[in-house]
């Protein structure tokens, strides 16, 4: 999703850069930011501007008030505010090297996605050959306390700059699973994550592939096109795509990687706030557009890996099975939805 992330960056850059400009009495003539004239704003950033001097003049504990901590938490609270759970959030400059860091496929730390839920940090997947997914994290699962201090309420930023740390060190959660109501606490230990975008592999006795897409991250259509062509050449009766617990990645990435089973149509449709949309379109050329297709999807199938499946499901619905774990009484029930930030 790189088009939709690095668009989301820019759009807090503006909204840091905005905030800070504010606060220290620059006139601007229109907030581009926003879309809104300066006159429409301006009660909102003067409100946001009397807090700001009240903590300033008030607050007792002086060595609290830190103005990049105030500033990225005014910024989060307003992208919160919009309640889009799961696809809006703010990122401040180091969360944005740790998110750089796991687009190139490998970090440091437990290897699971999460999300803010409810006022909750739920796993959304854990990642391939993770200490996560060895320890058997599932999605779901809610993280109630970080070496024995209780998380809820607090920032998802801080909460995993808590869990991550360097390879080697560990770090102790608490788990519950809604689903049975059990709590447990874990303690994991911290490596180096490396994960593979895609994997294949025949399934014995059979003619029939097993492809994983563990993630769209960088290189991720070229990893399918590459794989794709080299299970070309074992004249497949089949493949089994694996969606499972795979939370998304770069839009870009998620596009073209649909395109190797599609051969006409639209990925999918953008629409940005002044309700103008366009399509992506399918690209020509792709590698298994004729292959018999199985889709695996699960709770842990997110953001992009939702817009593979729902195109798959949408256009080659008429050729395909479609299988939904872990059972969907019809073929293409499911829907899929996706936002980025405006440009």
């Amino acid at each position: 999703m790189r088009e939709g992330k690095l668009s989301g960056w820019q759009g807090v850059a503006a909204l840091l850069i905005l905030i800070v400009g504010l606060v220290a009495g620059m006139a601007l003539d229109r907030v581009v930011a926003l879309g809104l004239p300066f006159s429409d704003a301006r009660p909102n950033f003067k409100l946001m501007s009397q807090a700001w001097t009240l903590i300033h003049r008030y607050y007792v504990d002086r060595a609290a008030e830190r103005p990049p901590v105030l500033t990225y938490g005014a910024i989060s609270g307003m992208v919160n505010a919009l309640g889009d759970t799961g696809h809006s959030r703010f990122l401040d400059p180091s969360m944005v090297r740790q998110l750089t860091v796991v687009q190139r496929n490998q970090y440091q730390g437990v290897g699971a996605e999460v999300q803010s839920k409810g006022g909750r940090v739920v796993i959304v997947a854990p990642l391939d050959g993770s200490p996560a997914q060895r320890a058997g994290l599932k999605p779901g699962d809610i993280i109630l306390q970080v070496n024995g201090r209780n998380i809820a309420g607090r920032p998802l930023e801080q909460v995993i700059a808590e869990i991550l740390g360097p390879a080697g060190t560990p770090v102790t959660l608490t788990i519950l699973t809604p689903a049975s109501g059990e709590t447990r606490q874990m303690t994991l230990i911290r490596a180096k994550v490396h994960l593979d975008n895609v994997t294949w592999q025949m399934l014995p006795g059979t003619r029939i592939v097993h492809l994983r897409i563990a993630a769209f991250n960088a290189g991720a259509a070229a990893d399918l096109r590459k794989a794709l062509s080299d299970i070309n050449r074992e004249s497949p009766a089949g493949v089994i795509l694996d969606l499972r617990n795979n939370p998304g990645g770069l839009l870009s990435e998620a596009a073209e990687s649909s395109s190797q089973f599609l051969q006409t149509g639209s990925v999918l449709r953008v629409r940005n706030p002044r309700g103008q949309e366009k399509s992506v379109p399918v690209e020509p050329g792709g590698e298994a557009t004729g292959i018999p297709l199985v889709a695996l999807v699960n709770g842990g199938t997110a953001s992009g890996a939702e817009i593979m499946a729902g195109a798959l499901c949408r256009i080659r619905a008429g050729r395909s099975w479609w299988a939904r774990l872990p059972l969907a009484p019809e073929p293409c029930s499911m829907s899929s939805s996706f936002r980025t930030a405006p440009r």
